[in-house]
């Protein structure tokens, strides 16, 4: 079993779904694997399955992109552009999934912030990381942000993380969370 961390950014959106055809999606993939952010971030994230399989769901960034690039792919569709220009407006990624054999494909606004790393550790090693941060160990649950960040930056935390040679090897990813977005009010660090 395995636990994975990520960051919510706390605002909610009612933007629906847009649906796109299977060509659209193949061009979209062949577009973005031959792209790349300035950060060199990856630009897919799969979640399950693959493009060609009845059923799957992957997260891709479209922030780094220009929003005429990217809904040109799907012929400007206005569904289209409205969860990509939010996704934009809010710097998130887009996922795209098919959640049963023969349903449509749709492209909705992801969760998560468009560069911000995923943690999926072992629940055991998810422990170990909570405990270590001096937050309860639970198979879910949320800190804000701004807590986060306050722990990863105290000494005596630092310490026990760099005292551990796994924990310490998932340090750049932890602070690479706490920066994922530039006003952490809302946000937070959420895991399930």
């Amino acid at each position: 079993m395995t636990i994975t961390f990520r960051i919510d950014d706390g605002n909610v959106t009612t933007i629906p779904a847009a649906p796109v055809t299977a060509d659209q999606l193949a061009t979209f993939v062949a577009e973005l694997t031959n792209a790349t952010g300035c950060d060199s971030a990856p630009m897919l994230y799969p979640d399950y399955g693959t493009i060609d399989g009845p059923i799957f769901s992957f997260e891709a960034r479209v922030c780094p992109l220009a929003l005429a690039v990217v809904t040109a792919i799907f012929d400007h569709d206005p569904a289209v552009i409205a969860v990509v220009d939010e996704a934009q407006y809010l710097g998130r990624r887009v996922r795209i999934s098919r959640t049963r054999q023969g349903a449509s494909i749709r492209l909705e606004l992801a969760d998560n912030p468009d560069a911000a790393p995923e943690l999926n550790l072992a629940n055991g090693n998810a422990y170990a990381l909570l405990e270590t941060l001096g937050i309860e160990a639970d198979s879910v649950g949320a800190v804000p942000l701004s807590e986060l960040r306050d722990r990863l930056t105290n000494p005596t935390i630092r310490r026990r993380i760099d005292a551990d040679p796994y924990l310490a090897r998932k340090l750049p990813d932890l602070l690479a969370m706490g920066r994922a977005v530039k006003e952490p009010a809302t946000a937070r660090m959420a895991w399930s």
